[in-house]
């Protein structure tokens, strides 16, 4: 019994040790690929999302985010990386509340871009800022991250507890559901108002139940009617696919799993197991880009933006196939968003991310 316990924790360990290092690489590979320092802004950088020297708040959010999980991983600029990404955000703020951010920026010389904020990006540099605070102990963080929260509460939240997909969304009702980070809600909780984001979360929960009991699978936006959410009708924003689960929603099942596997949460917990009955039965390799509420594929390719969340749901669900998942997903390499959400993934699966508690 002894020696089966020493052979696991040193199959563990050597695991460890592996994944540190190819965590490594694609970080290195990822920030070679997209960190851009600015032109615009003396002493800022951004992540060049369509390498033409743009950027969104969307990409400055994943920047902030890898950057912190990725100092305590020994990178020795991570901290100076994480605050040239801040100090660029600063300086573009949403045309309505500008306490958000711009949510398209173009770093070239002499270019004025104000846009309105998209909730997303707001809502993972806040979730930043406050970890850069617990983890570097420098109070300009949570400074600016109350700033930003106090915004998205002013702006970007319903008075039924719903998000607005930005500070823009005055007149319909819908939401996008890969806004919903219910990792964020719990945070922000503890350092604004506990009660309105508990409830933000229940209502965000309740809707991805409701909306998904087919087949698991989420829409990229809801709408709310006299009776209640449903999936969006086409192009409402984006696609046709806006009421299927596409390029948006493909996130959802990370945000659920960062939600199982930091803080034990049941609820995220029971929406993957459902999902991983329905659409996410397959492998890895397998799950394809993009599906009807039905369970009907939309496209025969795969794509990262889907298989890195989806192998995140293997994991939080404890299937087999979940480390061979992981080994696959090291060695895929496309584009900003796809490389954006696996290298997050992966941080999330190899317990390289954290909260406030850890």
């Amino acid at each position: 019994m002894f020696i089966c316990l020493f052979i696991y924790s040193d199959t563990w360990a050597n695991t460890k040790r592996s994944d540190k290092i190819k965590i490594q690489n694609y970080y290195k590979y990822w920030k070679d690929k997209y960190f851009r320092v600015s032109r615009r802004v003396k002493g800022g950088a951004y992540i060049d999302y369509q390498n033409n020297q743009t950027t969104c708040s969307e990409a400055l959010g994943y920047g902030m985010l890898i950057s912190i999980y990725m100092s305590r991983l020994h990178d020795n600029n991570t901290r100076n990386d994480f605050d040239a990404l801040n100090r660029f955000r600063r300086q573009f703020s949403s045309s309505i509340d500008p306490r958000l951010t711009s949510w398209y920026i173009d770093d070239k010389i002499d270019i004025t871009n104000a846009t309105t904020c998209a909730t997303d990006g707001d809502l993972d540099i806040a979730y930043a800022l406050i970890l850069a605070w617990s983890e570097w102990k420098c109070p300009s963080y949570i400074e600016e991250a109350k700033k930003i929260l106090s915004g998205i509460e002013d702006s970007l939240i319903r008075i039924d507890h719903s998000l607005r997909r930005g500070d823009w969304d005055i007149n319909q009702h819908a939401t996008r559901l890969s806004d919903i980070m219910p990792t964020h809600f719990d945070v922000f909780s503890q350092i604004s108002d506990r009660q309105l984001w508990h409830t933000v979360k229940k209502t965000h929960y309740l809707l991805l139940e409701q909306i998904s009991r087919e087949k698991g699978a989420f829409p990229d936006f809801v709408v709310k009617d006299e009776n209640g959410w449903k999936p969006a009708p086409p192009n409402l924003l984006e696609s046709d696919y806006d009421g299927m689960m596409y390029y948006n929603s493909c996130r959802v099942p990370w945000r659920l799993a960062a939600a199982s596997i930091e803080n034990n949460d049941q609820d995220a917990q029971n929406l993957l197991q459902f999902f991983n009955a329905g659409i996410g039965k397959v492998c890895n390799e397998r799950f394809k880009a993009g599906y009807s509420l039905d369970g009907k594929e939309i496209n025969e390719w795969t794509d990262g933006a889907f298989t890195a969340p989806h192998m995140c749901s293997l994991f939080a669900v404890q299937r087999k196939d979940a480390t061979a998942a992981k080994e696959w997903q090291f060695s895929q390499k496309e584009k900003y968003y796809q490389d954006s959400i696996r290298l997050l993934s992966l941080l999330l699966v190899t317990r390289n991310t954290f909260g406030l508690r850890n």
